[in-house]
């Protein structure tokens, strides 16, 4: 009996199968997994780990940051207080700049176009403020202030006026609201508000004992023939101011090349070697 159950029984394959997968379903079942709990502190340490690092790095960050900013505020004090040097300082510190604007020139032509600094004089501005025949000339400044952008140049262009206001020559009145290229005998020579053309115009047309502008603009009206020179005593670099950014009229870039170029122009070296009135570089 027993033989014939043996060679009668016949394993289904399929039956197999099944039987396979219970048992590797019951192992995996078995199988010991890790808890929610454990896992969910895991991650919280870690993430705790990132954020302390990230902290870390920032805080590395800022004190670099400020290292940084202490030495560029110490670095404009310095260049500011070029204004309080020697004379012959505030040349070597031009001719730095020079350098910088034109690194291809040689030692020798370098000093080829030295710019020579003076200090300033009493009557610099009393001169300006005279009824001296050189006043009365068109476009013809006694003293050209050079600032570093428009809106300072602005602001210069006000206070120079009140500073030639006497009770022989009162402030002019003019419309509120009314944008001139003059401000009671001083030039304004900046391109807000006003184009080369019109300036070239006012300065044909008016006497302007004293200016002030950008170095560009400048430099564009000397090359053009309105802008004369040849009454020049003074021409003051506003140095001292800084704007948001803590920058010199010589810290940005473009600025610094335009005032370069504008000291070296041919015209302004001309007013530097003359015996009389010979233009002075000065530092405000």
């Amino acid at each position: 009996m027993a033989d014939a159950l043996d060679d009668g029984l016949i394993l289904d394959d399929t039956l197999v199968s099944y039987s396979d997968e219970d048992d590797e379903q019951n192992k995996k079942e078995q199988t010991p997994s890790t808890s929610p709990i454990k896992s969910g502190k895991t991650s919280d340490a870690m993430d705790a780990k990132k954020q302390k690092r990230k902290a870390a790095r920032q805080k590395v960050r800022r004190k670099i940051l400020t290292q940084k900013a202490a030495a560029y505020r110490e670095e404009v004090h310095a260049g500011q207080a070029v204004a309080l040097q020697p004379y012959e300082r505030q040349a070597d510190f031009v001719a730095a700049q020079q350098r910088k604007t034109f690194p291809k020139l040689s030692s020798l032509e370098l000093q080829e176009i030295a710019v020579p600094f003076a200090l300033p004089k009493e009557d610099d501005l009393s001169s300006a403020r005279s009824d001296a025949p050189w006043n009365k000339k068109n476009g013809t400044p006694r003293v050209l202030m050079v600032a570093g952008n428009a809106q300072r140049a602005a602001d210069l262009a006000r206070e120079l006026r009140r500073l030639l206001e006497t009770p022989e020559h009162p402030p002019a009145k003019r419309r509120k609201g009314a944008e001139s290229s003059t401000s009671g005998g001083v030039a304004k020579l900046f391109a807000r508000h006003f184009k080369v053309t019109e300036q070239i115009s006012h300065l044909q047309d008016n006497a302007a004992p004293l200016a002030v502008g950008t170095p560009h603009r400048i430099a564009q009206l000397i090359d053009a023939g309105a802008l004369r020179t040849d009454q020049l005593a003074a021409l003051v670099i506003d140095h001292t101011w800084t704007d948001a950014k803590l920058r010199t009229i010589f810290d940005t870039p473009e600025t610094r090349q335009a005032l370069v170029h504008l000291l070296c122009n041919g015209k302004l070296r001309e007013a530097y070697q003359r015996d009389e009135p010979r233009c002075r570089v000065i530092f405000y």
